[in-house]
């Protein structure tokens, strides 16, 4: 691939510090922004100082965010550092661990504070190596020895290998291998494993370099990395062998000038820096075809101190995946996320002789370089370079004693915790830890650049868990947000801006129910008050939960109230009325309402509802709500039966009606060919008019016409709904209905004149003169009695026949006939309508006779030949009623003969009412009972009078049945069973039947009056009032009678006993009887019988 060269440019720093450990950082975001910074350049081309004056102006316009954050670290180690030199540095996740010149090895934590010290070496160290699990620390020195430290107990491990060691690496799992391997190099140029075995501790020689000492070990995982000057070589421990060398650049200085910086990225990435250029190495497995000859360059044979010969390829081989070349020397490197992390010091002139190829100067004149360039150098920069080889950021660290520092001096720890990623730089006096800037960080940054708008969206953006900066959100609090929001605010109304200002407010201010909250609030409703903005800010004020001061409510509704109606309308129904006071409201919109436009007014009439409710005043809230049409408002009045407060406010509910029906403000239908009577049924029908009419207690018909006699219309809507509910409740105003129905509805007044009885006939009388209602002053003159006046009114004026000959016939006047006779004798239409309609009322010939001799009447046949022909058809009529008169009397007659020739069922344990006996024990001298139509049972000795008796005893004696007169009831019984022994069925009828007709006879020749029933018939004579009727009789009847309650309760079944068979009874005979007269019902109680 091409090799790319990566330019940077310096812009002035900027100075971050945080307490007392804080170190001046030189930060220039020194962001190529769309260039590429690393193209290949044989040459370089000046540029004059005008442009590069007017390229640094539009970069310090455009200024970018640095990417990190840096700070000093304090503690001990500042005044280790005072005495000592820090020489080397690695981070693990626990903590960090610093070799000094003077052979000390330090652990400290994160803020610089010592941990522990011990002193490792005599000379310099000059690597420290830590295993996962933070337990053993490797330490290498000029003395020429390797000390592994145990941090937790007395391990500890020391190698002499009597040259000075320059790196060291513990297998990562040291603390957990019995094998305790850990591999070191240095000026030997070997790579020597030191590990435990079963006959001791032995070291094996995995590497030797002839061309120069080992600088730099990295293990990771299970493969170790070296660098020398013959390149990079990588070893597999698990395999025991090398995988594969990448051999150092052409062109690129001694090592022990310029260090190569190693770093594993992951498991199979390797990222290798060589003075002024950077290569990431791949390791990637091989394919089953692939040789190790097609991969990577000749492996030069191993020394013969390696006893340990390749036997076999190895499975996994190295590529160069990137390489660029850059302007600087790499110090440090490491990886963040998807860029690069570059420690660079700026020796460009070193640079520039390398790529130029004038090789390396001797001792001599590189002191004198050396001490020249001292005078010009440049601090150290830690670089971001995206994958694409861009630079992204530049940071210049000014650091302490820059300019007498080489880049040997200088190194990068990386530090891998669960929070985040951090770094450490190492120079010989100072420490500094570097951390990605989070939220609190680049928040600051753009608040100091008065960037709000953008910081106060990146936390929220961060709240909802979105965006670059979700995983800080942690790192701003409710305080700070607030605090940058309240500024943003400030800055916006600086800008005349009060509309996005307001919405920051509702944003940022808090609503929790606290003094600080409210006072916030209040704070801020004052200043957009100030600056007349009221109007913004009132939508966001808090309502619920958080309440601010009752005055800071009213004001902004004065506010609105003379600015903004239609706001101000939203936020009285919005707001609930314990936030202020709605008296107050209430009174300040009646003194506006007067002067405002007509929108506005409704929107006023609206609040004045509403506010009228809250403060619990119906009669005032409905007025304004009948005035606005609100829906369903009578049926509110309904549910909650506020009749006492629409009393007075009978035309605003008629009103009302009318704007429910479509019709305009004077009752007019918006149809035009709408019908008057259909429309004053609708008015009447509808729920205003219906709520008046229905409840006439609590609204009161007077109140009502006294508030509609301004409205006639209205009133006569009330009025004509007032007499279809009931004619008497508008009787008081009947003389006002009349003069209403004839102004707005002439044709139902005749309906009303004729339905009412309370009007004067003589002020209706003048009200249709006035308006020439002949029919209704025909039908007053005919109430008066004045029937001549009215006659004359309908042949004069109505000129209407059939009308006068109507009201003739409705007055039934003889006198009013003969008028009309003699008003009609010389008038053609009048004989033929009299004629043709007078009927029964007028005599034919009486108006025949009246006509004059020498007078034609047109149509006097046909009137004629219609007479004559009703005179048939009344005569065929009443012969046909004659006929069927006599056939319904006839059939009558006949029913009631057979009715009265029945026979009558009775009982032999029913007592005699006259003797209180049974039946069947007859005195002396009766021969049976007699039973009356009427219900009552006697013997007949003791009702009829001797001369009755003795005859009906002289009839029994003819008859050939009277030798058993004498006889007992029971003989006769059994005689008459003997007689059904003896004769034939047909016998026996016949006899039965005599003995019935006998009877009959008897009763009805001598027509014997039942003496209950004649008197009873004297005592109802003589009552007077009916409501006493019924208890005089029951005592009357019970004190003649003497039934007692036994005897009331023993009226039974009837049974055939006495001197009459029990067959042929009917029972509806009884039935009809009782049913025709109401009388029955007060008559001593009987004994049902079977007729």
């Amino acid at each position: 691939m091409g090799v790319r060269d990566v330019k940077s440019t310096r812009m002035p720093g900027e100075s971050e510090s945080e307490g007392d450990n804080s170190v001046s950082v030189g930060l220039s975001s020194n962001t190529a922004a769309g260039g590429k910074p690393g193209e290949q350049q044989e040459t370089h081309t000046e540029v004059d100082g005008s442009e590069d004056g007017s390229e640094e102006e539009e970069e310090e316009e455009e200024e970018e965010e640095p990417a990190l954050r840096y700070k000093r670290l304090g503690g001990n180690v500042q005044g280790l550092l005072e005495k000592d030199t820090a020489s080397t540095l690695v981070a693990s996740e626990r903590f960090l661990v610093l070799g000094t010149h003077w052979g000390y090895v330090v652990i400290m934590d994160f803020e610089g504070n010592e941990v522990k010290k011990w002193r490792a070496h005599s000379a310099t160290v000059n690597a420290v190596s830590i295993d996962i699990d933070n337990e053993y620390v490797a330490s290498a020195g000029d003395d020429g020895r390797v000390v592994v430290h145990g941090l937790y107990n007395d391990d500890i491990t020391i190698v002499d290998y009597s040259r000075p060691v320059k790196a060291v690496a513990l297998d990562p799992h040291y603390s957990r291998k019995t094998s305790r391997r850990f591999v070191s190099g240095g000026m030997s140029g070997q790579v020597v494993m030191h590990e435990k075995r079963w006959l001791g501790k032995s070291d094996t020689i995995v590497f030797t370099s002839e061309a120069g000492p080992i600088q730099t070990i990295q293990w990771h995982g299970t493969l170790v990395a070296w660098a020398c000057d013959e390149g990079v070589q990588i070893y597999d421990t698990v395999r025991a062998q090398r995988i594969s060398q990448v051999a150092r650049p052409e062109g690129s200085p001694r090592a022990d000038l310029y260090s190569c910086r190693l770093h594993w990225r992951d498991a199979r990435t390797l990222v290798v820096g060589w003075a002024n250029i950077v290569q990431v190495v791949a390791l990637k497995e091989r394919g089953q075809t692939q040789t190790q000859t097609q991969q990577e360059k000749p492996t030069p044979p191993p020394s013969s101190s390696a006893d340990h010969e390749q036997t076999s390829p190895p499975l996994l081989y190295a590529e160069i995946s990137v390489l660029f070349r850059t302007d600087f020397i790499v110090c440090g490197l490491a990886v963040y996320r998807d860029s690069f992390l570059v420690l660079s010091h700026g020796d460009h002139e070193a640079v520039r002789n390398m790529m130029a190829g004038d090789g390396v100067p001797g001792d001599s004149q590189q002191q004198q370089q050396l001490q020249q360039r001292a005078r010009h150098a440049q601090p150290p920069e830690l670089r971001m370079i995206d994958w694409n080889i861009e630079e992204v950021s530049s940071d210049v660290l000014a650091l302490e004693g820059f300019p007498l520092l080489q880049p040997n001096d200088y190194g990068l720890a990386h530090c891998a915790t669960h929070e985040a990623d951090s770094w450490y730089i190492l120079s010989p006096k100072q420490l500094v830890a570097v951390r990605p800037r989070g939220l609190g960080d680049h928040v600051q940054w753009l608040s100091e650049r008065g960037r709000y708008r953008q910081a106060l969206g990146d936390i929220e953006d961060a709240y909802r868990n979105q965006g670059p900066w979700a995983a800080y959100r942690d790192q701003i609090r409710d305080a700070e947000y607030q605090s940058i929001g309240q500024a943003y605010a400030h800055a916006l109304m600086d800008e005349d801006n009060p509309a996005e200002a307001a919405e920051v407010c509702a944003r940022v201010l808090p609503r929790h129910d606290t003094s600080d909250a409210r006072e916030a609030w209040e704070a801020w409703v004052f200043a957009f008050a100030e600056a007349n903005a009221l109007n913004e800010i009132a939508p966001h004020i808090p309502t619920t939960g958080l309440r601010l001061s009752s005055t800071v409510y009213e004001m902004v509704l004065a506010f609105l109230l003379t600015s903004d109606v239609g706001h101000f309308r939203r936020l009285v129904f919005a707001w609930p009325a314990s936030l202020f006071n709605a008296y107050s409201v209430v009174l300040a919109i009646e003194d506006q309402i007067d002067k405002a436009s007509v929108a506005d007014r409704v929107a006023l009439k609206e609040c004045l509802a509403l506010l009228y409710d809250k403060l619990n005043q119906p009669a005032k809230s409905l007025t304004y709500h009948l005035e606005l049409f609100a829906p369903g408002i009578l049926d509110r009045v309904l549910n909650e039966n506020l009749f006492d407060a629409i009393r007075d406010k009978a035309q605003l509910v008629l009103r009302y009606d009318d704007h429910t029906l479509g019709l305009d403000t004077n009752g007019a239908d918006t149809d035009i060919d709408a019908d008057t009577a259909d429309r004053l049924r609708r008015r009447c029908e509808a729920q205003g008019a219906q709520l008046l009419t229905d409840n006439t207690d609590a609204v009161p018909c007077a109140s009502v016409v006294k508030q509609l006699i301004r409205d006639p219309e209205h009133l006569h809507v009330y009025l004509h709904a007032l007499l279809t509910k009931d004619p008497h409740l508008g009787a008081p105003f009947a003389d006002l209905q009349v003069e209403l129905y004839a102004e707005y509805n002439a044709e139902r007044l005749l309906h009303f004149l004729r339905v009412s009885t309370y009007y004067s006939f003589d002020k209706a009388l003048e009200i249709c003169e006035e308006r020439g209602l002949v029919p209704e002053m025909v039908f007053i003159l005919g109430r008066m009695g004045d029937n001549h006046r009215a006659l004359m009114l309908i042949i004069d004026r109505l000129r209407d026949v059939p009308r006068a000959i109507e009201f003739a016939k409705d007055q039934n006047d003889p006198e009013l006939w003969n008028d009309l006779v003699m008003y009609a004798r010389d008038k053609p239409e009048f004989i033929v309508g009299l004629l043709e309609l007078g009927g029964t009322h007028t005599n034919p010939t009486t108006v025949i006779r009246s006509i004059p001799e020498a007078l034609s009447v047109p149509g006097i046949r046909r009137a004629l030949t219609n007479v004559l022909h009703d005179y048939h058809l009344q005569v065929e009529l009443c012969t046909d009623c004659k006929h069927v008169l006599d056939g319904d009397c006839e059939v009558l007659s006949d029913a009631l003969h057979r009715l009265q020739h029945q026979g009558m069922g009775v009982s032999s344990a029913q007592l005699c009412l006259a003797c209180q006996t049974p039946l069947e024990e007859m005195p002396a001298g009766s021969r049976g009972a007699l039973a009356f139509w009427c219900g009552h049972i006697f013997h007949d000795k003791c009702v009829l009078h001797p001369d009755v008796l003795r005859k009906t005893l002289l009839l029994d004696s003819t008859s050939p049945s009277s030798s058993t007169n004498l006889l007992s009831l029971k003989q006769r019984r059994d005689q008459r069973q003997l007689l059904r022994m003896v004769l034939s069925p047909a016998e026996q009828r016949k006899i039965v039947t005599q003995a019935k007709l006998d009877r009959t006879l008897m009763i009805r020749q001598y027509s014997p009056a039942c003496p209950v029933c004649a008197e009873y018939d004297q005592k109802d004579a003589k009552s007077q009032s009916q409501n006493q009727k019924l208890s005089q009789n029951q005592n009357q009847q019970q004190a003649m009678g003497g039934w007692s309650p036994l005897e009331r309760r023993d009226r039974g079944a009837p049974t055939a006993v006495g001197s009459g068979d029990a067959a042929g009874m009917n029972p509806a005979a009884l039935s009809a009887e009782q049913a025709a007269s109401d009388r029955h019902d007060l008559l001593p109680p009987v004994q049902t019988l079977s007729i």
